[in-house]
């Protein structure tokens, strides 16, 4: 399949990511310029003005002056809702949102996250279907059990997963099938361990030294980057996840509204946003919680022709210390 020259300024990933995550366990990459997901005739003069957009969108994203943090006062946000040559532009930090497969149980039935649910069951069926499986891999497998509305509101299924913090199961899941070896239930025990002595992994320099051998075979899918973006987070679920009682946040609502109030005129870097909630890195919440954006969607409609774009970034910069982003899927609807 030819590669699109459109996209000739980014790395190209060469997998579908967690959507296919056996595969990639398996080493079976797939390159992938685009999936149809449509039997009709797309009109290439549309697919054409599509990906020139793109192109825009993805050169704007690589230009921000500062990569370490991401809010919506992002040059690229000037695209976000707008109209080119007749297609609406929709663009959506996944990192605001919840990895569903990832957040333990116990966050979701005792946060406002519940009410997304059909009823308050949904979350055990969904959790033993991770028990089950490993992961959740589309949002077709649990649509009778959520509305896709209040799913892509709260949820999403593209996302890192961070050692300190990852439900177990899709823990040992990804580290079993990337190793190919009962090394993700090694990393699970090892938390286990650290956390019996209240203790955390830090630094990269520590998880590197906990994964040995196998780390090349994990990074990036299982890495200690925060997953949320904290600039992204709707004002109820920030609220919500800050009040969660097993943070033991002190004063937390009081801290979710300065957050929301700070954010209306400039960006949250993670530096002051440890400093607005008080807390050190032996907290959970620090690593749930942070101020870069690692996965993005890009939905532009036409009238007779449609794509949607999921971007991934690299936790790993470059050789100049530039941000990394991968085109990991691209759908023609």
């Amino acid at each position: 399949m030819k590669s699109n020259k459109a996209f000739s300024s980014l790395e190209f990933i060469v997998t579908l990511f967690f959507l296919s995550l056996i595969l990639i366990a398996l080493g079976i990459f797939l390159r992938v310029s685009d999936i149809t997901i449509s039997k009709r005739t797309q009109d290439k003069s549309d697919k054409e003005k599509i990906d020139t957009v793109l192109n825009s969108i993805f050169e704007e994203i690589k230009k921000d002056h500062t990569p370490n943090v991401d809010s919506k006062m992002d040059p690229v946000w000037k695209f976000n809702d707008s109209n080119i040559d007749g297609f609406d532009i929709s663009i959506k930090s996944l990192s605001g949102v919840i990895n569903l497969n990832y957040i333990p149980k116990e966050i979701l039935v005792n946060t406002i996250l519940i009410s997304a649910f059909d009823v308050p069951e949904s979350v055990d069926k969904i959790k033993s279907m991770i028990e089950e499986n490993g992961m959740i891999n589309s949002y077709e497998e649990i649509s009778d059990l959520i509305s896709e509305d209040k799913f892509n509101e709260n949820f999403t299924l593209y996302g890192y997963s961070n050692f300190n913090v990852a439900d177990e199961v899709p823990l040992s899941f990804i580290g079993n099938n990337l190793t190919n070896s009962y090394f993700g239930d090694e990393l699970v025990n090892k938390r286990k361990s650290l956390r019996n002595n209240k203790q955390y992994i830090q630094s990269q320099t520590e998880f590197n030294m906990l994964c040995g051998i196998h780390f090349d075979d994990i990074n990036p899918y299982i890495n200690i980057n925060p997953t949320l973006n904290v600039n992204f987070m709707n004002e109820e679920l920030l609220k919500s996840f800050l009040t969660y009682p097993q943070f033991k946040l002190s004063n937390a609502l009081q801290k979710a509204n300065t957050i929301i109030s700070l954010r209306e005129s400039k960006e949250i870097t993670q530096e002051e946003l440890i400093s607005i909630l008080g807390i050190q890195k032996n907290y959970d919440l620090y690593y749930y919680i942070g101020s870069k954006t690692w996965f993005w969607q890009i939905t532009i409609s036409g009238k007779n022709t449609s794509c949607n774009v999921i971007l991934a970034r690299d936790p790993e910069e470059g050789t100049l210390g530039e941000p990394k982003f991968y085109l990991i899927e691209k759908r023609w609807i």
